[in-house]
């Protein structure tokens, strides 16, 4: 029997556990949390048809709440834009799910499918034989220990420490620059004077100034509030968002009633290598992320069905990176090829200052659609559209340095989406790697 490990229990990783486990797979989970304390202690939401896709059951209605009412703001709050029923989903399939009961849930089921687990096991690198991935090195209360299995299945996050301890041959990105990441602070208060806004969800881009978006979701019992910033969020970034919102929605406690704590996602695109022998990135190791929000739980749901089904089938020949190449492009295919002009147009608004979104949202050219692509509606997505928006923002003269670095790259957006090759062949993968990291 076939052994596999999975680093960490990201939400592709267990996805993807589960199949193979149901397939004959040894399958084991090693993860640094305990069950009792992993998973980010607020709500986020996602897909129901991610879980039909990953052949994981439908959570029962009482686990989750349906749909979506949203609101947008410019900083000046002078411009708002309504998105019914979710960004980019109709208001039956858009879900907002404990992210507790979220892991518990897919722990369970893995369980059920007969995997394995270690808690409170702490990765620290990977072991490596030749060019194959065939280990990592652990730090538990027991002391020092190294596992070994046939296949190897990175879902530590973004910080991955199996990921950044790979050789440089293994051409596969260590780190993420820092302007490629989004610094969150989330936490629930107590709502003291029962307000409620319709709709009850608002987020304000830019908000106190800084580039990234703030969130207030007002509910009965609590207020809902996050802040984040494109890099590192500041102490006094926090308190000034908190002030802000303070003043405009009465009756927000003063302690956080859960949460108050700070997380980092990756919002760079994909990265460029997926696979090598014997391994396979996953979830935020691999940046799996919508690039202009950072969700991701329907992206990694998803690929780990289509990593599971290309493990299945490579098991016979060793799960060389010849044929873990097909995860790879299947999710490119379903999915990354997309998200990279959404990358481009990310890359384009970290650049510029609140002043420049009030001009963006005042004058349309950031509307329901594009806020919709944040969602996960990522139809019609070209170099040709992202062009026309990026040249629509020229009138506000300022722009024009970020404007022109982000439309230098643009020409090469059709050709990585077309010359991805469909079968392993070192020249052409190493062609199109090149390719694909100058967008």
């Amino acid at each position: 029997m076939k052994k596999i490990l999975v680093a960490g229990a990201g939400h592709g990783g267990l996805s993807a556990a589960a199949i193979l486990a149901k397939n004959g797979f040894d399958v084991t989970v090693i993860e640094r949390e305990t069950k009792e304390t992993i998973g980010h202690d607020w709500h986020d939401a996602m897909d129901i048809p991610a879980f039909r896709f990953a052949d994981i059951p439908v959570p029962d209605e009482a686990d989750f709440h349906r749909g979506l009412n949203m609101c947008y703001y410019n900083p000046k709050k002078t411009a708002r834009i309504n998105m019914d029923g979710g960004p980019g989903v109709s208001a039956s399939d858009c879900i907002t799910i404990d992210r507790k009961f979220l892991i518990r849930y897919l722990i369970s089921h893995c369980e059920a499918s007969g995997v394995k687990f270690l808690f409170g096991t702490k990765i620290l690198s990977a072991i490596c034989e030749g060019t194959r991935v065939c280990g990592v090195k652990t730090e538990s209360s027991d002391g020092e220990k190294d596992f070994f299995a046939d296949m190897i299945i990175d879902a530590a996050g973004m910080n991955s420490p199996v990921r950044r301890t790979l050789p440089e041959e293994f051409s596969i990105e260590r780190d993420f620059a820092e302007e490629e990441t989004f610094e969150i602070f989330r936490a629930y208060y107590e709502n003291t004077e029962k307000y409620i806004t319709s709709p009850d969800y608002s987020v304000f881009f830019y908000n106190c100034g800084k580039p990234g978006l703030d969130w207030v979701i007002t509910k009965e019992d609590y207020i809902d509030v996050l802040i984040g910033k494109f890099g590192s969020l500041s102490e006094e970034e926090i308190e000034a968002s908190l002030k802000d919102i303070r003043e405009n929605y009465p009756g927000i406690g003063l302690t956080p009633v859960r949460g108050g704590t700070t997380a980092k996602i990756p919002l760079a695109k994909t990265l460029s290598r997926l696979v090598a022998d014997s391994y396979a990135l996953i979830g935020d190791s691999a940046s799996m992320t919508v690039p202009l929000n950072g969700s991701g739980i329907d992206l990694s749901l998803q690929a780990g069905k289509l990593l599971a089904t290309v493990i299945t089938a490579s098991a016979k020949n060793g799960f060389r990176k010849e044929d873990l190449w097909q995860y790879q492009y299947k999710y490119f295919t379903l999915f990354g090829n997309s998200l990279i002009a959404i990358a481009v147009l990310r890359r384009f608004l970290s650049a510029v200052t609140a002043d420049d979104i009030d001009f963006f949202l005042e004058k349309g050219i950031l509307s329901d659609r594009e806020i919709g692509m944040a969602g996960g509606d990522f139809s019609a997505v070209n170099a040709k559209y992202v062009i026309e928006k990026l040249i629509a923002a020229a009138p506000e003269i300022k722009l024009l340095p970020s404007l022109a670095k982000s439309i230098k790259t643009l020409p090469l957006l059709p050709v990585v989406q077309k010359t991805m090759p469909a079968v392993w062949d070192e020249k052409k993968v190493r062609k199109w790697t090149e390719l694909y990291r100058e967008l």
